[in-house]
């Protein structure tokens, strides 16, 4: 029995776990974009994109990730890519230390740039 219960906590070690969610908010009322490719999207720590743009929703992305924050800012683009970003802005990085392993938390503001 212990030796099941030590295999299990290695295996739940060792495994990487990853949430991510994306809300629109009303900033654009009821105006809805085509979902974009998460490699396109440019990602700013500021409000500044060297562009205009509208705000489109809010993402935020948890990885286990050690001290890689990519991980984090890689799903964060995919949750932005949904809801149709060209960018995020003001992105936030938050380490999380827990007793096996590092978290990193990423959030930030998708946007659409205008013509």
């Amino acid at each position: 029995m212990r030796k099941l219960f030590l295999a299990l906590l290695v295996l739940m070690s060792c495994i990487g776990c990853s949430s991510v969610a994306n809300l629109k908010t009303d900033d654009l009322g009821s105006q809805v974009f085509s979902q974009t490719s998460s490699e396109s999207i440019k990602v700013y720590s500021t409000a500044d994109a060297g562009r205009e743009y509208k705000v489109i929703g809010q993402v935020i992305a948890n990885a286990d990730a050690g001290k890689e924050a990519k991980k984090a800012v890689n799903l964060l683009k995919e949750e932005a890519a949904k809801l149709g970003a060209d960018a995020v802005v003001n992105l936030r990085l938050e380490i999380d230390a827990g007793y096996w392993n590092s978290a990193i938390k990423a959030t930030g503001t998708a946007v659409k740039f205008q013509n």
